[in-house]
């Protein structure tokens, strides 16, 4: 089981294999004529994102977001599922000669996070937490590799935007993610604003601030459990439960 997850995940994110058909309709007609006035998912939550010691990416990819807070950190920490996205990172900063301030490492979430307690200054958690099989225990173990007062910024679809809601009123299944046979078959879990707020406080987090990326999200995030298309929370460990 383990090695056919790892797998998928290496045939799905590794490879340069194309699995899914391009979106079409109005949504995507819009996307391409306002792409202009968009704000990507890591400019805001690398702008969310304090200065520190440690930080860890958790479904770190090729390390693209690690490499771009480079300069907020002393040392940064990524895991990931994928063995080849794991290898991509380490020779990019292999290439950048920063070997000593980057470390990657395979590992599947579900099974914990190899690193002690109260580790981190902060974690991101970028499109990943969809993915995962028990995002309790995930957001629990992120909790655990936090300094108390360590900021937790996760992203992930909102399956309650508006055009979403609209596609269920009309009996159609939203997508959140790519597209491959009809569905979006490699996300595991949906998430509104309010299940993924009752998520971080059940695991001793403060939610601190509430956004979203995407075109206009300067706007949307003023309605951001109907208007944004994702959801970004910064959030604080705490001490005790809330």
């Amino acid at each position: 089981m383990k090695d056919s997850k790892r797998e998928v995940y290496n045939e799905i994110y590794g490879s340069k294999k194309i699995l899914y058909k391009p979106r079409r309709g109005i949504l995507s007609f819009l996307y391409r004529k306002f792409k202009r006035f968009e704000v990507n998912r890591y400019q805001v939550c690398y702008d969310l994102l304090p200065s520190g010691e440690r930080l860890l990416d958790v479904g770190c990819g090729d390390g693209d977001f690690l490499f771009m807070a480079k300069d907020k950190f002393k040392q940064l920490y990524g895991v990931d599922i994928s063995s080849m996205r794991i290898a991509k990172a380490k020779n990019r900063a292999r290439e950048m000669f920063m070997e000593n301030k980057f470390y990657f490492f395979e590992q599947d979430v579900d099974e914990g996070l190899h690193f002690p307690d109260s580790f981190f200054d902060a974690v991101t958690c970028i499109a990943v937490l969809e993915h995962v099989f028990n995002p309790p225990r995930v957001v629990h173990e992120i909790n655990r590799v936090l300094k108390i007062g360590g900021i937790f910024i996760v992203q992930v679809p909102n399956i309650a935007w508006l055009p979403y809601r609209i596609q269920l009123f009309f009996g159609k299944l939203p997508v959140t993610g790519g597209v491959y046979m009809g569905a979006d078959w490699e996300h595991l879990h949906n998430f509104t604003k309010e299940s993924l707020s009752l998520l971080l406080s059940e695991n001793r987090f403060k939610i601190e601030t509430i956004l979203c990326s995407g075109i206009f999200a300067k706007y949307r995030k003023l309605w951001v459990s109907l208007l944004g298309g994702d959801l970004i929370m910064k959030a604080l460990k705490l001490e005790t439960p809330v």
